[in-house]
């Protein structure tokens, strides 16, 4: 009775703030368990952003952001960040009690969430955040100019000035590191277009996020605490809702592309592949949306848009990523040319030796005979993997490059290979093959296709592209990955199999990715991990390659760093 007594307020209390009976925003009962005062103060902000901004706007970017990678944990926390400054000087100049409303929510946040703050990049700019609007100090100096620009949405006069805004705090507080760091790379893709920029042209695009093309993915909120890095004793299971699931087979063909195997062949292989802690995971083998979609659709437009970026990131890198490949592929030749080389040996048949005769009648020995060896040097398969989660959307441009490296190396070289992405969304594991084994090296250029979006079961992934490796006729493989040291899924498919399932993150899934490199080297497969995340994921990418991986700050020295490594695998 009295939980709808309090819901029952903070519903007229929408209404009053909004002036818009219509309008209906689901309570969050997590709001209400922390503080009334909390309560309040977020249907006071829901309603008044309906009121001063056009909401609907808001929730297309909303949606294509997520839909195109962005982390709805730390998106939905910024947005709300952005959404308090842009009406909260309106809201207390119009209602004067919600002043005092709005300083008692934060305080209370301050004191109720206060473990939260201390444990990622995002949920401590919201601690500053609040500690700034309510004693105007600031915390950590090198926050201040991200306080400024949130703090400056207090004149804003248009959604799309919110939407400017959460875009550029989003990509400096949670997409960072990689790409500041990484020597030797200009990456200057001025003129493309944000996400905001995207929204104004949802009418002329025929509803680019129709309810036909989205299936209410990720329709709830998600906390911040759930993004599979923190203590595992806090780690969530996330469920996708009843609509999102029914629906997930037909969104991941519509946003990944449709599958390049056959109902049968598909079969098998998640028969095969999907054991153990991945029983309830399916395999989805693509070519990608630009290949094989009959239909263009909002996820055709954007990865378009990417390849655009990808490929400008490499023009404005010619010289230095021409370098990259001549060097590479020249090292690859003539680490292959060794093998060729004329061997003499000793053989029980081919020249006689005449030094040797003496041995007969007076020795066991029957090796009399020279015998000339020639060794193949065609006898090579690499498999080059790239994490394509989420994680890798703001440096996805320079992932794109370092795989097109390495494959265009292996081209000139006429080692036989092939490129594949991975991500992971909801129970399907997508592998987007870029580059096959016999494709010709036109299909090099097909990487620059390459995106960051979901989450990655790396154990799977890695299981799924060594069976088409194990295949392959050559007698020596290599698998190469691409990654971040970082697997996370903690998405289910359905509320069934969040109670059934771990959370694939943290120790757990560094643990299963570290025991499928074991048995592929059991195997005799080769396996070298590219380094491409944070510093503070090294310890787990050792833990998971051991000591045969590369972790490349400067790009001048990407081919010799990589091809170090290959080069020891052809000639030993």
């Amino acid at each position: 009775m009295k939980e709808n007594m309090m819901e029952n307020r903070l519903q007229n209390l929408l209404w009053t703030v909004s002036e818009d009976y219509n309008c209906d925003v689901k309570i969050n009962p997590a709001d209400l368990q922390k503080s009334p005062e909390i309560a309040f103060y977020n249907m006071v902000l829901q309603g008044a952003f309906q009121k001063y901004f056009d909401a609907d706007f808001f929730e297309t970017y909303i949606k294509k952001k997520i839909q195109y990678g962005a982390e709805p944990s730390v998106l939905t926390l910024i947005s709300k960040l952005c959404i308090d400054s842009a009406v909260s000087l309106k809201i207390c100049a119009e209602r004067k009690g919600i002043e005092n409303i709005r300083r008692k929510a934060f305080r209370e946040t301050l004191k109720k969430d206060a473990f939260r703050f201390s444990h990622m990049d995002w949920d401590y700019l919201e601690y500053c955040y609040l500690e700034f609007q309510l004693y105007q100090k600031t915390i950590n100096p090198k926050l201040h100019p991200l306080l400024l620009k949130i703090a400056a949405l207090s004149h804003a006069s248009s959604v799309k000035d919110v939407c400017k805004c959460i875009d550029e705090v989003y990509h400096t507080s949670y997409e960072k590191g990689f790409a500041e760091y990484f020597k030797g790379i200009s990456r200057d893709t001025s003129g493309l277009k944000s996400a905001a920029e995207e929204s104004d042209e949802t009418e002329e695009q025929d509803n680019l996020i129709s309810d036909e093309d989205t299936v209410n993915i990720f329709s709830g909120h998600v906390d911040a605490q759930d993004n599979g890095k923190q203590d595992k004793s806090n780690v969530r299971l996330l469920a996708l809702d009843k609509q999102s699931s029914e629906h997930l087979e037909k969104y991941i063909e519509l946003n990944y592309g449709k599958s390049i195997l056959p109902p049968n062949e598909k079969s098998r292989l998640q028969k095969q592949m999907c054991t153990g802690i991945h029983e309830d995971c399916k395999l989805h083998i693509t070519k990608g949306v630009l290949h094989n979609q009959a239909v263009s659709n909002a996820k055709t437009d954007y990865v378009k848009r990417i390849k655009e970026e990808n490929l400008h990131v490499y023009k404005k890198n010619f010289l230095l990523t021409r370098q990259n490949i001549l060097s590479l592929s020249n090292l690859l030749k003539r680490a292959l040319l060794t093998r060729t080389e004329r061997e003499l040996c000793s053989s029980e048949y081919g020249t006689i030796c005449p030094e040797k005769l003496w041995n007969l009648g007076r020795t066991d020995n029957s090796m009399l005979f020279k015998r000339e060896l020639l060794q193949d040097n065609s006898d090579f398969a690499v498999e080059v993997l790239i994490d394509a989660s989420g994680s890798q959307q703001r440096r996805q441009s320079l992932v794109a490059l370092q795989g097109f490296i390495i494959s265009r190396a292996l081209s000139l070289a006429q080692i036989p290979h092939r490129v594949t992405g991975f991500c992971t969304f909801g129970s399907y594991t997508i592998l987007n093959e870029y580059r096959d084994y016999l494709d010709n090296s036109d299909a090099d250029e097909n990487i620059f296709e390459f995106y960051g979006s979901a989450n990655n079961r790396d154990g799977l992934a890695i299981r799924a592209v060594a069976d088409s490796l194990d295949k392959q006729p050559q007698e020596n493989k290599i698998l190469i990955v691409l990654s971040d040291g970082n697997p996370n899924d903690i998405i289910a498919a359905n509320s069934r199999q969040k109670t059934e399932k771990q959370p694939y993150c943290l120790d757990f899934a560094v643990k299963d990715t570290a025991t499928e490199i074991r048995r592929l080297r059991n195997r005799k497969i080769s396996v070298l991990g590219v380094f491409a995340g944070e510093e503070e994921d090294l310890q787990a990418e050792k833990k998971i390659f051991g000591k045969d991986f590369a972790y490349i700050h400067d790009i001048s020295n990407f081919a010799n760093i990589v091809g170090h490594y290959l080069k020891k695998q052809i000639t030993d």
